[in-house]
């Protein structure tokens, strides 16, 4: 009897402490307008090379939140995703609310994988993306940005010095 209700105590903190922590992280994401912070990258391709400022999503719950919600994505901004290994990777646009493109990158930062317009998607069931080989970075921009730069498989891209 001891046993289960050390157990019990011992759950209640460990729950408590993962519901405080997601409390905690939606607080200070509402302070910071929901944004994460910046990097500035450069994307190289056959028609030059692009400066993009990008948010970086590098924990689970950054990336499950990604663009939610969002009215905007400037031109010249995205958000880079990165992954701790490459692997295929599936987007979807639950409560996004902007069209956008998604470029999937390997572990050497070249281009594997393009997806051009992903629709918002409000409706329970959306659709996924995914990427056609394994990818460790996904940059979704505005929709239209692949064709707009003439994004192709090989290309790279660096993160700049701040």
């Amino acid at each position: 009897m001891r046993r289960i209700f050390l157990i019990s105590i011992l759950s209640v903190f460990i729950l408590s402490g993962c519901w405080a922590s997601d409390i905690w992280y939606d607080i200070s994401m509402k302070w910071s307008d929901g944004k994460l912070p910046e990097e500035k990258i450069e994307l190289e391709t056959s028609v030059g090379k692009t400066e993009l400022t990008v948010e970086v999503a590098d924990s689970m719950k950054e990336r499950e939140k990604g663009l939610m919600e969002r009215e905007k994505l400037e031109s010249g901004h995205g958000m880079l995703f990165q992954f701790e290994d490459e692997a295929p990777r599936a987007f979807w646009m639950k409560n996004t609310k902007i069209p956008l493109d998604v470029i999937f990158f390997s572990a050497k930062k070249e281009v594997a994988s393009l997806v051009e317009w992903m629709n918002p998607c409000i409706t329970p069931q959306c659709p996924s993306y995914s990427s056609a080989v394994p990818a460790m970075y996904a940059l979704e921009v505005p929709a239209g940005f692949i064709k707009e730069k003439a994004v192709k498989i090989g290309d790279k891209f660096a993160t700049l010095q701040s």
